[in-house]
């Protein structure tokens, strides 16, 4: 593996991928795959709190992303004989390194093509494209992944593999409840802006808020409200107190989804859409966006409305509310469903992908 994506990124769902990944094929003997080590200053704390990997991969912890990068830059081109690099990232830089070596580049999403308004500075510094065309073999996280791929890249003719993410251990029902979140509440997790169309959830809240007085909505993550969000609470008369913001430490996310009435995932496209996974995993009845990669995760586990319609939601809403016999179900549903989603299983399909470019 490249060391791109673990020097830009803390936390995040791609440097999870492969941390998971890395680890999965660590931990069993029925992977026969030898990491090499990155030695590289990185800032990603999945691999610094591991002290296997730390150790294994030859890390020590930059001061910064800049110094990070700014090491991955400057440093010498890595010409070791091996025999698959596969990239984590789609920096220009990376292409140029073991020039003996297999490319596999994994594709998590297609949203900077599809969505530019939502593209990131580092996005401007990217190259996907560079990549797809440089690897002999792709790797996706769903089929609506690799739908989209081809659909951006129809030029595309190396093998293309698909390779879901799984849901880590901590996710369960029996996560402890949160301090000082008494009332029953509907759950968002994750960032709520563009296409993660947080509106559409708070909306269909602010509808059905007098009819549920118990109920609150509670975000987790995204930063604080936004002066747009506060204006429509305003203007809907309901009371603040019931709309709440946190910012939960890791560990605590699985104890968010565990105890939540409902989980909500409103976003309009999803490379994958992991939360939607955690959120089974943890035993919290499900309702997502019917868009992009969701009902592939989801299944029959979970209950579906248009993306950004907010009076379907509230509908929605409203009947699973009521309706305590169908939220179990939902439980049981989500639970059997997310054991689909493995660590091992995502690591299984990577050495299926690794098979297929050696033969």
């Amino acid at each position: 593996m490249d060391e791109q994506i673990f020097a830009v990124q803390a936390y995040g769902g791609i440097s999870r991928d492969f941390v998971e990944q890395a680890r999965a094929m660590r931990q069993s003997s029925a992977f026969k795959v030898n990491i090499l080590p990155l030695g590289a200053p990185v800032v990603n704390e999945f691999i610094l709190q591991d002290p296997d990997l730390t150790e294994h991969l030859a890390v020590r912890r930059a001061s910064s992303p800049y110094q990070a990068l700014a090491h991955y830059w400057r440093r010498r081109r890595r010409i070791e004989e091996v025999d698959i690099i596969h990239h984590t990232f789609y920096l220009p830089r990376g292409l140029g390194d073991y020039p003996g070596a297999r490319r596999i580049s994994t594709i998590h999403d297609m949203i900077p093509e599809l969505f530019p308004k939502s593209r990131r500075r580092l996005d401007l510094l990217t190259r996907k494209l560079a990549y797809v065309r440089g690897s002999d073999q792709l790797i996706c996280v769903s089929e609506s992944t690799r739908n989209d791929l081809l659909r951006v890249y129809p030029e595309i003719r190396v093998p293309i593999t698909v390779a879901y993410p799984g849901v880590s251990s901590e996710f369960t029902p029996f996560a402890p409840k949160l301090e000082n979140v008494t009332h029953p509440y509907l759950l968002h997790v994750g960032n709520r802006a563009g296409y993660k169309d947080g509106a559409t959830l708070l909306s269909a809240f602010l509808d059905i808020a007098s009819s549920f007085p118990d109920l609150i909505l509670l975000f987790v993550g995204g930063g604080e409200l936004t002066a747009s969000e506060r204006k429509l609470i305003t203007h809907s008369q309901v009371d603040q107190e019931r709309i709440k913001q946190l910012s939960l430490p890791d560990h605590l996310i699985p104890s968010a989804y565990a105890h939540a009435t409902i989980t909500v995932f409103p976003s309009q496209y999803e490379g994958f859409g992991l939360p939607a996974v955690e959120a089974m995993a943890c035993g919290s009845p499900l309702v997502l966006a019917k868009s992009s990669s969701l009902p592939e995760v989801g299944g029959d586990a979970a209950v579906y409305f248009p993306p950004g319609d907010d009076r379907v939601l509230s509908k929605i809403l409203v009947d699973l509310l009521n309706d305590v016999g169908h939220r179990r179900e939902m439980v049981s549903q989500g639970l059997l469903r997310s054991k689909a989603f493995t660590w091992d299983a995502y690591a299984q399909a990577n050495m299926l992908a690794y098979t297929q470019v050696l033969n």
